[in-house]
């Protein structure tokens, strides 16, 4: 593992004592580090305690890393293990507590060996069984990322380890920080009691596209970190979403969401992200993967958004991106930087990008 790499994702980490925030808080925030597997997924929630949550794994080493540059020699292999394992060492952890595999893609299944040989994990989660299995007449590049091939692989790295199914409505307590699966295996959670009609309901449309069943069927969660609310639902499609928002809405407004499927347009209904008005949204983009321009667009038009922040500079949708303070990692760029949020409870967000040391933050909402 590069030097380069484990000091950029450190002085991300490293950076919370200089980032102004109320007395009272100062001392406790939830860290989150969005791990840069170049377009796959993988989060780090690490608690004032020092306990841990990995939401997905990234790619399966030597996939999914960025394109060589024309006239420039090709980039090292991504090893998306590699990363995580240097975010968490970064961060302090000699292991991680909770491991969820929101579903069986190659983008979030696939680091799971390599992580699992490198470095302690307790406890397993997921929606259960894959429901996913690949179309007729199959090729063999295919079926060797089919989450019919990933999931028995899946399965066997994970044995001797706890492992726990949660379903829509299971909840997970870790050190103050309460996690409500909204969705798991195509169910969504009950509406509230008494939940009046969401009007954002009355435009909404739904989408055949779904990106394959496993989307679906991700494992998704609201998190209570004090008064601040986090949602992190990984590849929930369109027509889920809609259940989750319509006809009552079963999530009520956020103060931070990643947005669903790595910010791509099979995902994000505007009616959706309209009914869950989140503050501040992340994409967990890659170059060329996500970060679609029409939600660019939803996000910015939603009740109450204040900021934006992305993972990779967006290059099919010119003219969309934040400007670059906000943006982790540049077209042309060092690839690796991970983006850093602190979380306090009473709401308030804070934003550091460690390629140029620049931070933001974003008083609690009312």
């Amino acid at each position: 593992m590069s030097k380069r790499l484990i000091g950029c994702i450190a002085l991300a980490l490293a950076a919370l004592p200089a980032i102004p925030a109320p007395a009272q808080e100062a001392s406790d925030p939830l860290r989150i580090v969005l791990v840069d597997v170049e377009g796959g997924a993988a989060a780090l929630y690490i608690t004032p305690q020092g306990s841990s949550l990995l939401i997905d794994t990234g790619w399966p080493t030597g996939s999914g890393g960025p394109r060589p540059e024309p006239g420039k020699p090709a980039p090292p292999p991504l090893n998306s293990a590699e990363r995580i394992v240097a975010a968490a060492r970064a961060a302090g952890l000699s292991k991680i507590d909770y491991l969820v595999i929101s579903h069986y893609h190659v983008d979030h299944v696939g680091g799971v060996e390599d992580l699992l040989k490198a470095f302690p994990v307790g406890t397993v989660i997921d929606h259960g069984p894959n429901r996913e299995m690949p179309p007729e007449g199959a090729n063999p590049a295919m079926l060797h990322f089919a989450t019919s091939t990933l999931y028995p692989a899946y399965l066997k790295a994970i044995e001797g380890h706890e492992h726990r199914v949660m379903k829509a409505g299971d909840t997970l307590a870790i050190d103050g920080l309460d996690l409500t699966a909204v969705v798991s295996d195509r169910k969504v959670i009950e509406a509230p009691a008494g939940a009046a009609t969401n009007d954002a309901c009355a435009t909404a449309t739904s989408k055949a596209q779904d990106g394959g069943e496993e989307n679906a069927r991700s494992l998704g969660f609201l998190m209570h970190w004090g008064k601040a609310r986090l949602l992190a639902a990984a590849d929930t499609s369109w027509n889920v979403e809609n259940e989750l928002a319509c006809p009552q809405n079963r999530i009520a407004p956020v103060d931070l969401y990643i947005a669903d499927n790595h910010a791509s347009d099979i995902s994000n209904s505007p009616a959706f992200v309209n009914s869950i008005a989140p503050r501040v949204v992340l994409f967990q983009n890659g170059p060329r993967k996500g970060a679609d321009a029409s939600v660019f667009e939803t996000v910015r038009a939603a009740p109450r958004h204040e900021a934006l922040w992305q993972m990779h500079t967006a290059e099919r949708a010119a003219g969309h991106n934040e400007p670059p303070q906000r943006i982790a990692n540049l077209t042309g760029g060092t690839d690796g930087h991970p983006l850093s949020v602190y979380v306090a409870r009473d709401g308030a967000i804070t934003i550091v990008n460690p390629r140029i040391g620049h931070s933001e933050t974003y008083p609690a909402g009312k």
